[in-house]
């Protein structure tokens, strides 16, 4: 699904250069579900915008099924973001004045479904991550776990190829934080390919994959269960 081959990125400022990724290489498959962990300045954040089209490299390969982002032009990577990519951050990035329904919706709104199949969308993405009964809710009236929640509903109601996570657990508390890791690990059983960006170990351990990172380089990539490294920093 994603290829990623001798990516660097350079950042310039003034005429001074810093490296973020230095030759970083690995691919991941359909139905993964990948931590990418690293401390802070590692490049993690870096690269999981190169990898979701938000972001270009300064050199290397970054492929997602099969399409090269140097060969597509802004608005094409818009359009393949909007189709095939769900998003989570952070700090949720939820529409203060909109109900917890409406902001689940909004990715469906140029996608041309009908009235009838975008409720039914909505409904079954809120009823997978068990926030139905909030769904008239506005955002200040929900938990921040509640708020998470909604948050990936909206990244699933489009029914992406994969989700991207970024540090979705860290405005929790740890009981919540539990409850929004069980929901990646139940989509990645159902066949969502997640990705997850983390720098809490106890966290990337809940997927089944970490790529490490450190000074812009892959320092590990493992299997969860196994602890199998790669030699050449590929997991095949």
């Amino acid at each position: 699904m994603i290829e990623v081959e001798n990516l660097k990125k350079i950042y310039c400022n003034d005429s001074v250069e810093t490296p973020a990724l230095q030759g970083v290489s690995f691919r991941i498959k359909q139905g993964e579900f990948v931590s990418i962990m690293g401390p802070s300045g590692s490049g993690k954040s870096t690269l999981m915008h190169i990898m979701c089209f938000l972001d270009r490299p300064s050199s290397g390969i970054c492929k997602f099924e099969e399409e090269s982002i140097d060969s597509l032009t802004d608005d094409e990577l818009a359009r393949m973001r909007n189709k095939k990519m769900g998003f989570v951050f952070q700090s949720y990035n939820l529409l203060s004045r909109t109900t917890v329904f409406d902001n689940v919706k909004l990715p469906l709104i140029y996608t041309g479904f009908s009235k009838e199949k975008e409720y039914e969308m909505v409904k079954q993405a809120l009823e997978a991550v068990g926030i139905l009964h909030r769904s008239s809710h506005f955002p200040n009236q929900l938990s921040g776990g509640e708020q998470q929640k909604t948050a990936i509903a909206r990244a699933i109601v489009n029914h992406p190829s994969v989700v991207f996570a970024d540090e979705p657990t860290g405005n929790l508390d740890s009981k919540s934080g539990q409850q929004v890791m069980d929901i990646f690990q139940r989509l990645n059983d159902q066949g969502h390919t997640v990705i997850l960006v983390t720098h809490e170990r106890y966290t990337a351990e809940m997927a089944k994959r970490i790529i490490s990172l450190r000074d812009g380089k892959i320092i590990s990539d493992e299997l969860v269960n196994s602890r199998h490294y790669a030699k050449d920093g590929l997991i095949k």
